[in-house]
């Protein structure tokens, strides 16, 4: 039977390295984009594969001390789980949320040399004295302070999970009536293409469906600005331009 205090300290260590991946993520896209981003598919603080990443990394790679083979090691694990995720939320929410294609040496847009590099590098620093600090920090703590603890971070991060699944669930289906009233549009042999009846319309349209996007939705949209739709790639794209120009008006 599993230790319980051993999932515990596992879960209250998966949060931290969540949140740190966050900050991380966080500095990392502010410093591409020019302006502060807050990054991550939850709402909380802290984004999970950084956090599953890490564990992976000291279970998996703990024993390995040689640096440029742990290096190594772990940049192929890391860039693998990154790889896995991507096509799991891809499957999911029919979205494609990241791409590395205007990166160097990419695969498939999904992982990039660059982040295997940082990731290879982050993961020698976790593995050497990140993770026995925090081991340590845990350690220190009275186990039913620990308890309570973990407790409330479990149902925080359920909460989130569950808000999050279920705010941004509609989205593909406000996409696909979006699409249908835009073909709509652009299909009326009375209405030239280029004309500003046609532009009055599709403007009309895009406010609308704007209007009934929810808090979760616009979040994740601005948090993830090459969210694309699989099946509305098109529409994704103008609707994430409308909104964006919209705000720097």
């Amino acid at each position: 039977m599993p230790d319980i205090s051993m999932i515990e300290t596992y879960f209250f260590l998966l949060v931290v390295y969540s949140v740190i991946g966050w900050f991380y993520e966080c500095i990392v896209e502010s410093i591409r984009q020019k302006k502060i981003v807050n990054r991550g598919f939850l709402n909380g603080p802290y984004c999970p594969i950084y956090g599953f990443g890490a564990l992976l990394d000291v279970l998996v790679l703990g024993w390995c001390k040689e640096p440029v083979m742990l290096f190594i090691l772990s940049a192929v694990l890391t860039c693998t789980l990154e790889y896995i995720t991507s096509v799991v939320m891809e499957k999911l929410f029919n979205a494609r949320w990241w791409d590395y294609y205007d990166f160097k040496f990419n695969l498939n847009g999904r992982v990039c040399l660059l982040g295997a590099l940082a990731f290879g590098t982050l993961s020698i620093l976790l593995v050497n004295f990140i993770h026995p600090f925090f081991l340590w920090v845990t350690g220190m703590i009275q186990p039913t302070v620990f308890h309570v603890i973990c407790l409330m971070m479990f149902l925080l991060v359920v909460m989130d999970i569950v808000i999050t699944v279920a705010g941004f669930s509609s989205f593909d289906g406000k996409l696909k009536e979006l699409s249908i009233n835009i073909n709509n549009i652009k299909n009326n042999l009375d209405v030239k293409v280029n004309s500003s009846n046609t532009v009055e319309k599709l403007t009309a349209a895009y406010s609308k469906f704007t209007q009934s996007l929810n808090s979760q939705q616009i979040r994740l949209l601005k948090s993830f600005p090459k969210l694309r739709s699989i099946k509305y790639g098109s529409v994704s794209e103008e609707i994430k331009k409308f909104i964006f120009r919209k705000k720097n008006k």
